[in-house]
């Protein structure tokens, strides 16, 4: 299992750092309960003092292991800082430098909010797509002109660098993040248990370099914008690879090379995708969710849907509306 570090600095958002532990060990939790012999979750509080930390909403956390005694971690997460980061980034040099090693050793890092402006302070986002708190755009794009900001993104990703917007949107980073590390199943269940009722899919919300959509096989780029666009309909394999101007053989391997998926797994995460969202948002019945998302067939539809979502469409709504309409 990963070695996890969790930066501790003055004045950080709580939120930001105590989210992410939970989902994690929750994840860890589910994995146990699988009876999969791996090591158990281990996660570190990293800190450049050793003094407890004084939160922004006044709580406090010791941290467990000073920076110059901490070894080189596969994740670590940096929390939101409140207000102008200015101040703590001044303070903050040893832990920029230490947070470069890290990535250059091959950690994976995950900054939230203003907490971006660590990483940009290193250098590692130079050339690289970045967001942080919409309210510091304009003052993070002054300062580091050499980032990509992506202002209508809530959460981007380059080279194993992870940036969320806001402390809401890391639930939706760490959905992503331990389905990297676990598995999609357990990932599943750990949505199941964050605020699954104001979520939108990582996918949906998310820049990346790495996306599914973002890679250079032009014509198949081409057929999944088509997908996007017509998966209510139906749709067969021979017609994707005329599309795309290739026989039926070769444009099931490249279409797997380039999106890691097959076809027909793309347009059907496409259309549980949208069932999801009606679902959640809309009045239909199950059958006619089923119809306008493409499904034939509510059978299959349900069948396909608990796979994915480890839950049926009607338990999904159920848990959706329970949480939403309750006080």
């Amino acid at each position: 299992m990963p070695n996890v570090a969790i930066v501790a600095v003055q004045q950080m958002l709580g939120t930001s750092i105590s989210l992410p532990m939970e989902m994690l060990h929750a994840a860890d939790s589910y994995r146990h309960l699988s009876r999969s012999q791996h090591d158990p979750l281990a996660v570190h509080v990293i800190s450049m003092e050793d003094a407890p930390i004084d939160m922004a909403g006044g709580l406090r956390i010791l941290p467990d292991t000073l920076l110059h005694q901490a070894t080189i971690y596969d994740l670590v997460m940096v929390p939101g800082l409140w207000r102008n980061p200015v101040p703590i980034l001044r303070e903050s040099q040893p832990l920029i430098d230490w947070l470069a090693l890290q990535h250059r050793e091959g950690a994976t890092l995950c900054a939230a909010g203003t907490g971006v402006c660590l990483l940009a302070e290193s250098g590692l986002l130079d050339g690289k797509a970045a967001t942080t708190h919409w309210y510091y755009f304009e003052r993070f794009a002054r300062r580091y002109p050499k980032v990509h900001l992506q202002k209508d993104h809530f959460i981007t990703e380059d080279d194993q660098l992870y940036c969320a917007g806001s402390v809401n949107s890391v639930a939706d980073l760490m959905v992503h993040i331990i389905e990297l590390l676990y598995n999609k199943d357990i990932a599943s269940r750990v949505e199941q248990q964050f605020s699954r009722e104001i979520r939108k899919s990582y996918d949906q919300i998310h820049y990346s370099l790495h996306d599914a959509r973002n890679h250079p096989d032009e014509p198949i780029i081409q057929v999944q914008q088509w997908l996007q666009e017509h998966y209510s309909q139906e749709i067969s394999s021979a017609q994707m690879a005329a599309r795309a101007d290739m026989s039926l053989r070769t444009f099931n391997r490249r279409f797997r090379a380039a999106t890691g998926l097959s076809a027909r797994q793309y347009l059907l995460r496409l259309r549980i995708e949208s069932a999801k969202e009606l679902l959640r948002q809309s009045d239909l019945d199950i059958h006619a969710i089923s119809g306008t998302c493409g499904f034939n067939d509510d059978a299959y539809f349900a069948r396909s849907f608990k796979r994915q979502e480890r839950v049926t469409p009607s338990e999904f709504r159920r848990t959706v509306r329970s949480k939403l309409f309750s006080l």
